[in-house]
């Protein structure tokens, strides 16, 4: 079967030539702005004319609602950029988990580029046009609806060419959009982010919709052993094993450490050691999550706890995992359970990372209509239904991103001009909010600036 990666290659391929195509014999219809080429038309005016005309009263009680989102999404943005600066200064050791730069353009292929499969899905170039494409529209769309709604003069609208890129826009007539009152202003600037911010609802609902139709539980996924604290005065002596396990000699018996524990010292000043429990599942150094047990078929967490309490210690039991590279079965004799000697006893646990703050609160709820710890295939097509699974959950993160990131308080973004009448307005002075707007172009600037220093002086 011919990979998605073949037809996206080739989608790329034809489309940059399609887009060559366009600019070469549309020279005349063209004006360029630096490296941008700009391709206006009056497509779309009569639409936006219409729902601009015609829901007047929605729209302007919408008004309190869409600057309101706008600051949230900026002081948002403005404390991640805090944080991320703060984590780069602090602790210079992320770069080794996160190879990308921090500051590196959203282009077709990033994770592969920059070896970050374990963190992104895959990131097709056809992904990147159909996110880009309802990212833009819907934004300048926006844009133009509260533009007619408070009567400001649109003089086009078009396409923005940058290579194979494309993007969309709305032009206002300046004269007319700063005749409209501060709040009107904030409004239009504001719009197009809203309308990002409902398009990232729309698509996490058919991501999460699509997912409860096309996938079905289909494995235990444990990612961690039985573990205990072992005091550091037992211990007798450390001798390596295969598969970079490590065994660990006490009074009281032996323990099991590998890569991610053999630095893990808890309690009482570090005189506690964290350690494998000697159970079975460590003994054959299992691997991969569990679809099945003898005959039965492993769904999850509950099926493998009911499959072994109905089990005794001393019970000869064939696991069948799978892991990236295939199947692989392993013949267990199951323990004695270290907290009750009347059951069995595999020693495989799924340890989930605690949420800390409020940006992994939100995606830990974010993600909890699934379980971490359960094994989700397709019900269909496989590779067809991972490839739709992936589009909407990038379309609706681009949407996220464009809108937070579309808020940042920097001129050439809509934040800026956001930023300025704000200040302007609770200031009633021009002056203090060019100097205001001024040194936040200044601070921005500085966050990136240390971030990718600490980010070069770490990685290389």
């Amino acid at each position: 079967m011919v990979s998605f990666w073949v037809y996206d290659v080739a989608f790329m391929i034809i489309f940059s030539a399609l887009v060559t195509w366009f600019l070469t014999t549309r020279k005349k219809d063209l004006s360029r702005e630096g490296i941008i080429f700009m391709y206006r038309t009056k497509f779309g005016i009569k639409a936006i004319k219409y729902i601009g005309d015609n829901f007047k009263k929605v729209l302007h009680k919408m008004k309190g609602l869409v600057i309101g989102l706008g600051f949230v999404l900026m002081a948002a943005m403005m404390w991640m950029l805090g944080t991320t600066v703060a984590t780069y200064i602090l602790h210079p050791e992320i770069t080794k988990l996160i190879k990308a730069p921090p500051i590196a353009p959203l282009i077709p292929y990033f994770p592969k580029l920059f070896g970050m499969e374990s963190f992104f899905p895959p990131f097709y170039f056809t992904y990147f046009i159909v996110a880009l494409a309802v990212v833009a529209i819907v934004h300048e769309f926006s844009h133009g609806i509260f533009m007619r709604t408070f009567g400001i003069k649109i003089k086009a609208t078009g396409m923005v060419f940058l290579g194979p890129i494309l993007g969309a826009f709305v032009e206002q007539d300046d004269k007319s959009m700063k005749s409209k009152n501060k709040l009107e202003q904030m409004t239009v600037l504001g719009a197009g982010v809203f309308a990002n911010m409902v398009f990232a609802l729309i698509f996490y609902g058919l991501y999460v919709g699509f997912f409860f139709t096309s996938f079905a539980a289909s494995g235990y996924i444990f990612n961690s052993y039985g573990m205990t604290t072992v005091p550091l005065q037992n211990i007798t002596g450390f001798s390596n094993m295969t598969n970079n396990m490590t065994l660990v000699s006490t009074t009281a018996g032996n323990f099991y450490l590998d890569e991610s524990l053999a630095t893990q010292l808890i309690e009482d000043n570090g005189e506690y050691l964290v350690a494998y429990i000697e159970a079975p599942a460590v003994l054959a150094q299992m691997r991969g999550a569990i679809i099945q047990a003898d005959d039965v078929k492993i769904l999850g967490q509950e099926t493998l706890r009911e499959f072994l309490e109905n089990k005794n210690p001393g019970d000869k039991v064939t696991f069948t995992t799978e892991d990236s590279v295939g199947i692989n079965e392993y013949e267990i004799i199951l323990g004695v359970h270290p907290q009750n000697p009347t059951k069995a006893y595999l020693g495989v646990g799924h340890n989930v990372m605690q949420a800390k703050g409020i940006v992994q609160g939100f995606l830990s709820r974010f993600m909890s209509f699934k379980e971490s710890s359960t094994l989700y295939k397709p019900t269909w097509d496989g590779e067809f239904v991972y490839f739709i699974y992936h589009l909407f959950w990038w379309v609706m993160i681009i949407n996220l991103l464009v809108a937070m990131f579309n808020m940042m308080p920097l001129g050439m973004l809509d934040g800026g001009r956001f930023f300025y009448l704000a200040i302007a307005g609770i200031f009633k002075s021009e002056r203090v909010a060019k100097r205001a707007s001024k040194a936040m172009a200044y601070l921005i600037g500085l966050a990136f600036a240390l971030m990718m220093i600490y980010w070069a002086i770490a990685r290389f």
